[in-house]
């Protein structure tokens, strides 16, 4: 077959051209570090890539929503800790001012100390991320959750919302509680309503207080409070006590107020399906009123934080050092335990989601090195194999090209 010097030429320029472009897209992915650039290369494997990075992208979105949720969550926690220690601050504040032998400089000063102490509370109740939401507000997280009013009583203009955040497929975790729960939701020691004594001037070894007053058969309790307790001298027992309990409706408990029931301390009972349970020493004309403001049948089963803080505001504003005052500071200081305890059930809560995140965080972690190691086998380079090809791709097209120009200058005049 004859050869034409055209055709030949043509043809080394080509496998020249060839070698060439091999050698640059060697050494290309050698740059880039990437076996697989182009799907044409090997598209099962680029399918897989794709797969692969798409999972690590959700990752890293779900590791950007746990660092968010995080930092909420801490932020709250601060507070609630800051909330308890608050609270403790308040509790010796009131067991300071208990002392009938402080002056009235003295008083003074522990108001003045208390007053802080509901500042403190409030800008807590306020608390904002660090996008300047309010962690407290519930959904509605763009304005003040807690405001003052004129008299001193602090209402909450947020709702019962809670905000989710997703930190992995199917997983939600909260990243707020609202005020409604965290200051709002402070369980009632009492169990469904509120005391206030009445109580004569004389003094007694152990204060008169109602331990318990608590709805235990909804069936029959109609929500008739205010309940009066009476104390009055039992015609049965000289020198004994009575109780009688009259209900809002003007129900007396027992029926027959001319035959009161004995005063017996610790001892229940039992009116309009309320368990009512009292202690300490009651005189004759001691009078205590059972109140709730909830009458929707449930009784005040739980008490707002700053009305439990203006509670005390008030005691420390009148004599307190009486036998009324003693068993309201009684109250008072049973009441800021529970508010104690309450914040550090919430916190408590709120470590367990953190405790949560840690872990979503931690499965990301290992879920991340286990995709980037699959797909790192499916597109990284091996540069040992690639640095191997490129030097036989670069000695062949370097005898290409040596072959094809000692036989480009070979003429037959050469031979004649």
């Amino acid at each position: 077959m004859r050869v034409a010097s055209f055709q030949f030429i043509q043809r080394n320029l080509n496998n020249i051209s060839a070698r060439t472009a091999q050698a640059n897209d060697q050494l290309g992915k050698m740059s880039s570090g990437k076996r697989v650039e182009h799907a044409s290369e090997d598209p099962v494997a680029a399918n897989g890539i794709l797969n692969y990075k798409q999972e690590l992208r959700k990752l890293a979105q779900y590791q950007n929503n746990i660092n968010l949720a995080e930092n909420r969550l801490r932020r709250e926690e601060w507070a609630l800790s800051s909330a308890e220690t608050t609270t403790q601050q308040v509790k010796e504040i009131m067991l300071g001012a208990n002392n009938p032998a402080i002056t009235q400089q003295e008083r003074d000063a522990y108001k003045e100390e208390l007053q802080s102490r509901i500042d403190e509370m409030l800008d807590l109740a306020n608390t904002r991320d660090e996008f300047g939401q309010y962690i407290f507000g519930g959904f509605q997280t763009d304005s003040s959750p807690f405001i003052r009013q004129p008299d001193g009583s602090v209402s909450y203009g947020g709702d019962g919302g809670q905000r989710d955040m997703m930190v992995g497929d199917n997983v939600r975790v909260g990243i707020n509680h609202s005020g409604e729960v965290v200051f709002g939701g402070v369980p009632n020691p009492k169990g469904d309503f509120i005391a206030s004594y009445a109580l004569g001037g004389e003094a007694r070894e152990d204060n008169l207080r109602v331990e318990k007053a608590a709805i235990s058969d909804k069936t029959s309790f109609t929500d008739a409070h205010d309940y009066t307790i009476d104390f009055v001298d039992d015609p049965n027992n000289p020198g004994g006590i009575a109780v009688i309990v009259t209900d809002d409706n003007g129900v007396s408990v027992p029926a027959d107020p001319n035959n009161p029931a004995p005063y017996v301390p610790g001892e229940k009972i039992t009116v309009d399906g309320v368990d009512i349970t009292i202690k300490g020493e009651a005189k004759a004309g001691d009078k205590i009123t059972l109140s709730s403001d909830v009458n929707d049948g449930t009784g005040e089963d739980s008490r707002d934080v700053f009305d439990i803080l203006n509670r005390a505001k008030d005691w420390l504003e009148s004599d307190g050092h009486n036998p009324s005052g003693q068993s309201e500071m009684s109250d008072i200081l049973n009441e800021l335990d529970a508010m104690g305890s309450h914040f550090t059930r919430v916190r408590a809560d709120t470590g367990n989601r953190m405790q949560r995140i840690e872990n979503q965080q931690v499965t990301h972690e290992d879920m991340s090195l286990t995709l980037n190691k699959l797909r790192g086998g499916m597109e990284d380079l091996d540069y040992a194999k690639a640095t191997g090809e490129f030097s036989q791709t670069m000695v062949a097209l370097q005898a290409t090209q040596t072959m094809f120009g000692k036989v480009q200058s070979m003429s037959l005049f050469n031979y004649i």
